[in-house]
């Protein structure tokens, strides 16, 4: 007696079980199709859009001057020296206040004593007084 009881109520689970997700996949069903008669298309073929990004095409080192050498072993491990020849001029310690966060934010390997001097340069290539 207790098996039956058992397997009754194995049964029982299993059927409602089956209808859920008979259910389920009736109404995604119905639904995939009227997105479909839409116009609308399948999520299986959706495609992701394609972005494009244009960076600045300079894939030489900096321009000659006193802190280049600084510029050229520092800044272009990360970036090109066209990224930061496109930028704003600005002022002596607004380059240096980007030099610290690139330290700071980006963990860029320009020791505290050549700050000043990379500043310094990038002021008189790229700056405004």
């Amino acid at each position: 007696m207790l098996k039956q009881v058992r397997f009754i109520r194995l049964v029982s689970v299993v059927f409602f079980a089956a209808m859920l997700f008979l259910t389920g996949g009736v109404a995604w069903w119905g639904a995939a199709r009227a997105d479909s008669a839409s116009g609308k298309k399948d999520v299986a073929s959706r495609q992701w859009p394609i972005v494009r990004v244009d960076l600045p095409a300079n894939d030489g080192p900096f321009p000659p001057g006193i802190g280049a050498d600084i510029a050229n072993s520092q800044c272009l491990i990360c970036h090109s020296a066209g990224m930061v020849l496109t930028q704003p001029p600005l002022k002596k310690d607004e380059w240096r206040a980007e030099i610290v966060k690139m330290r700071s934010s980006y963990g860029a390997p320009i020791p505290e004593d050549q700050v000043d001097a990379l500043s310094d340069y990038l002021k008189n290539i790229n700056g405004r007084q």
